[in-house]
Order: C-alpha cells, then structure tokens, then sequence
C-alpha cells in the first residue's frame, strides 16, 4: 500500500528509537535508529522533530546526500540527518507540530509534565502558549496528562487529555472512563468519559481521535461532542496520521509494568499487538495491519512522508560517525575523520558529490 501511495512513515517506537517505514518491490521496508525515550513527532517542509527524554532534535531530509550514502550508494531517496537540538529538560512532551513562520520556525508541543501546550524556539526551555482553564498554575507535575492536540492551519484547536484534573497525578485514578476533549478557542470540553484519548486530529474538514483504552478509532461532531466509531483496533491506539483518504493508526500492547488499570481494552490483552494498522477513511474499512513481531512493544507516534520510498535517518551518534557536509553549492559525505591529536590534517572526502539535478531540488530548502 505504501508503495502504491508513494509515501513512507516515520514512526517513534518503544523500548527507543525512530524508524522510517516504506516499501519497495511489495515488501516493507525499515530503516531505524536508536534515540532514547523517543516520543512526540512533527514533520513539515523536509524537516522532522523528534521529542527525546530531555532534548529535541530536529532532523533535515537533505535529498542530495541519499544516493550518495556510502553504506548503501544510490538506495535512498530521502536522508535525515541531525540539524539542530533543543536542551528542553524533562518535559514528556507528546503531539508536535512544526510550525513556519515567516522568517521563524518553531515547534509547537504538549508539555505534558507542565500541564501546557508550549512553544519551542532556542529562546527558552519552553515558553508555554496555552494551558487548560482548570489549570491556573505552571508547575511541573502532571496533573492532567494533556497529552494531544490538533493543530491546523497554524492554530491550535482542540487537546485532550487523561482527566480535567487539578491535583498531581490525580488523574491515575479516573484514566478509564475520565478522558477529555476540549476546544481550545472556547476552553470548554466537547466530549468527555473517554478512555485513554490521544491524538486529536483535523482531516478534509472531519474531526478524529483515538480512544486508546478501547482501541478506537472515533469521528467526533465538534458541535455536539457525539461520536462515531470508525474502526475497532487490535492495540492500544496512539499516533494518527493521515494520506490520500487512508488513516494510518498506531497500535500498541499494553505496558505490564503498570498492572492492570481497569481499561476495556485489557480483557484482550493477549491479542494486542504493536504496529500500524491502514483504515479507509470513507468507510471505516480495515485495508491491513503491519505488526512488529519483535524489537516493538508500542508505536508513540507516526507520520506520513509523501513521496519518500526508501528513506534512512542518523541518529547524532551516526553521524557523528559519519559526517556530511550540505550547503546550497552541493552536499557530501566526509570519508573519514581527522585524527583529533592532528588537527592540521585536511578532511579527505568523496569525490561524488550531488548532482546539477539534486543541487537545485535543495535550494529550496534552506539549511538542509
């Protein structure tokens, strides 16, 4: 399907890590790499943000680098390489949305320890732009796993989150049947009694989210709060992403560490499975489910890459390993390091660099 579609999707998984997901030939394939405690992403304009433990790094698909990789020399049509970190501190942040500004990029997230959805430019750690109206303070403690939003057209519309609570942690002990979804423009909830919701999403017009404790897939009336179930999934439901009219949806096992906690869903936790499963927007219908039989225990978030095939992302490690070199004259890969007790000896390189084509598909692209 991927293949047909002309697209991939990047995912974030657990234990840790990122993994490009394509197809070529009729088969699936991954490319990966290993980012502790991976969790919210973003991707807009070549650019992908990629939500760590304490950091955020955002990665450039620099097209002229791909055939060039001297691991697997013209095999990639997309290559992710590491541009820019945000030293954040522990914030668990969840959805993400690249935001362009004229003459400014930034990304938006929700800070899930601090209760916000917050703006993230270098300037701060975070510079909080929006908390729910039951929530008066910025604190750091959690007190209603906001956890997804909606962001469309470059505003904020609805969040949701595990409980319209105020106290820390406080929403542990409803998360079953306690979850919200909330308009953010009039601050009011619009659907409540969820359980587990998460990724809050606008497509062609029609208002989605996932009730992750159910493992649903829902269509939401923002004027009523009414919803209608799409599709019945085999995981706990989290990530949603969209292409072409196909839904792509995140499935996960549920955690054992954490012991029973009175979701629906766990009456069928034997038949859980982590993966992505493919769901015809118009009709609700299950076109497939890719399931990881080993190495993933939970998909955190995913998005579509139009017109990636076969892409490959570097950790910082890697490509430290590594490196490359890209400005608007060209891009290249360093074919080896300087020995650091040697600082005057020149870099060798390769001696195949983009070409005329590739150099000018990236001068759109500033900073790739």
């Amino acid at each position: 399907m991927l293949e047909t579609l002309g697209c991939s999707i990047a995912l974030s998984r657990r234990p840790s890590g990122v993994a490009i997901l394509g197809a070529t030939d009729g088969k699936p394939t991954l490319s990966a790499c290993l980012l502790p405690r991976s969790m919210g992403m973003a991707y807009a304009g070549n650019r992908l943000a990629v939500a760590g433990a304490k950091q955020l790094l955002l990665f450039a698909n620099v097209k002229g680098l791909a055939p060039l990789y001297p691991k697997q020399p013209d095999h990639y049509d997309a290559m992710f390489v590491p541009r820019q970190s945000f030293y954040t501190g522990y914030c668990d942040l969840h959805d993400m949305a690249i935001d362009a500004k004229p003459g400014r990029e930034v990304v938006v997230a929700v800070n899930t320890r601090f209760n916000c959805v917050s703006v993230i430019d270098g300037y701060f750690n975070f510079t909080p732009i929006w908390q729910p109206p039951f929530i008066t303070e910025l604190t750091g403690d959690d007190r209603c796993h906001l956890n997804g939003m909606a962001f469309h057209d470059g505003k904020l519309r609805y969040v949701t989150a595990l409980g319209a609570t105020t106290e820390p942690g406080a929403w542990r002990e409803t998360m079953a049947t306690g979850g919200i979804l909330m308009e953010v423009s009039s601050g009011k909830v619009i659907t409540a009694n969820l359980s587990m919701p998460h990724s809050p999403r606008l497509f062609d017009g029609v208002l989605y989210v996932l009730e992750g404790g159910k493992g649903l897939l829902l269509k939401v009336d923002p004027q009523t709060g009414q919803t209608t179930q799409i599709a019945k999934l085999p995981g706990f439901t989290h990530g949603l992403a969209h292409h072409r009219g196909i839904l792509f949806v995140g499935l996960s096992k549920l955690r054992e560490k954490r012991g029973p906690q009175g979701l629906p869903i766990e009456e069928e936790s034997d038949s859980l499975i982590a993966g992505v499963a493919a769901v015809e927007a118009a009709s609700g219908r299950l076109l497939g489910i890719l399931e990881f039989i080993t190495g993933v225990d939970e998909i955190f978030d995913l998005h579509v890459l139009p017109g990636v095939r076969r892409g490959e992302i570097l950790s910082p490690q890697q490509w430290f390993e590594r490196p490359s070199i890209a400005t608007m004259k060209g891009a290249f890969w360093e074919n080896e390091r300087p020995d650091e007790s040697e600082g005057d000896d020149p870099l060798t390189v390769e001696t195949q660099t983009a070409s005329a084509t590739q150099i000018e598909a990236m001068k759109g692209n500033p900073g790739s």
